[in-house]
């Protein structure tokens, strides 16, 4: 049974993404997995990014959140989205910020990586 990385690839590529993998660093075991994405909502609609990934427990955890890149909002702590949780964590590349968007109820989901492509177009509903 595939897990982590192996299994995320699968799913992105039968999706049709290409998938890019990034070195493990350090913090991050089995480094990330990047797409290129378009964004589908809200202020950004249109614009293609790069969101890269980290979810070594996939599918029982998904990702903690996305690496966004380019920049697209300024980085900044607390808790009030959509603005408020980007942080610069230089991973997988100084180019990416961290968005601290986790995925609540995770469990109750077929665990699948559409469904957290899905989730990710909630994040960038906004103006």
């Amino acid at each position: 049974m595939k897990l982590g990385h192996e299994l995320i690839i699968e799913q992105l590529s039968e999706l049709g993404y290409e998938v890019t993998s990034y070195p493990d660093s350090p913090n991050y075991p089995g480094g990330f997995l990047g797409i290129k994405w378009t964004v589908p909502v809200g202020r950004f609609r249109g614009q293609e990014i790069e969101v890269a990934l980290n979810a070594p427990q996939f599918p029982m955890a998904p990702p903690s959140g996305p690496y966004i890149k380019p920049h697209l909002l300024p980085i900044k702590g607390g808790n009030q989205l959509p603005f408020d949780g980007v942080h610069e964590r230089n991973v997988p590349t100084n180019d990416f910020q961290y968005w601290s968007r986790p995925y609540q109820d995770w469990a109750t989901t077929d665990q699948h990586i559409r469904t957290y492509l899905s989730f990710l177009k909630t994040l960038f509903d906004f103006e």
